[in-house]
């Protein structure tokens, strides 16, 4: 089994694990980190599919969460607190969900349980998704020899399309290529609309102390989602990151940083 590739800082005998979101890599937590190496050794993984990580034609929770398990196995981690950014924070939930010994606290940034799967010919956010992954394999990188020119292409599609874009073209030896692997990352899109099954928990919820952080210029936590953090977990709390959207960690990194160490130390 192929090993998650990750960026570690820090020298702490706590680790702290961040694991990103859809189009993102193990620096997109960058600035966060930073703030927190004087507290712990922190992890910035490549998850399967981006980054420097291997690819795959699977890409779906169940196999994310075991990916996981065999990193904190192959680094001799016992145990260690745990943050998820959308994709990520989903990823995070059902690792919980099976490993729950293997957390100390876990943080969940701007995503909540709930499946989208079903809603995934109409539901805005799946959507977007959708149209941004079609529009990244109409891109014949081939094509195109320098940044300006791919910016160019992009500039109808407005701003936040372009910059996750481009920020997902890696250029080697005068070569442009993707940092992700669009193909499995659009036929996998129904898995990774995905949540946890509601009838899983009924029982048995996630005993995990977990911070959910949500943005305030963000639709990705509602009030029916809460309700359904109730059911799946046993110990949570909330913190509002104002000034920010989906993209807390760019957006307002000093108040997302400081709710994490507020909750984690």
């Amino acid at each position: 089994m192929e090993t998650l590739r990750s960026n570690i800082i820090g020298s702490s005998d706590r680790n702290l694990v961040i694991l990103h979101g859809l189009y993102g890599n193990s620096d997109s937590w960058i600035r966060v980190a930073k703030d927190l190496t004087d507290f712990f050794t922190v992890h910035m993984l490549d998850l399967r599919n981006h980054g420097e990580s291997f690819l795959s034609d699977e890409h779906n929770y169940p196999v994310m969460s075991e990916d996981l398990y065999l990193y904190f196995r192959s680094k001799g981690i016992q145990s260690a607190n745990l943050i998820g950014h959308s994709m990520g924070g989903k990823v995070a939930m059902e690792f919980a969900a099976k490993y729950s010994q293997m957390i100390d606290k876990m943080v969940i940034a701007d995503i909540s349980p709930r499946s989208h799967k079903a809603l995934l010919d109409y539901d805005k956010t799946s959507n977007f998704h959708l149209n941004l992954l079609y529009l990244m394999k109409s891109i014949n990188l081939e094509d195109y020899t320098e940044y300006i020119e791919l910016s160019k292409l992009l500039l109808p599609y407005g701003e936040t399309v372009k910059n996750v874009v481009l920020k997902n073209i890696a250029k080697l030896d005068g070569k442009f290529s993707w940092k992700i692997n669009v193909d499995s990352l659009l036929n996998n899109l129904p898995y990774i609309m995905e949540g946890l099954d509601p009838d899983d928990f009924i029982d048995n919820k996630i005993s995990v102390e977990t911070l959910f952080l949500q943005a305030e210029n963000s639709n990705y936590i509602t009030n029916s989602d809460k309700k359904l953090i109730d059911f799946i977990f046993n110990k949570y709390y909330f913190k509002l990151i104002q000034n920010a959207g989906h993209w807390l960690h760019y957006d307002n990194p000093a108040d997302t940083s400081n709710a994490i160490k507020e909750f984690l130390l």
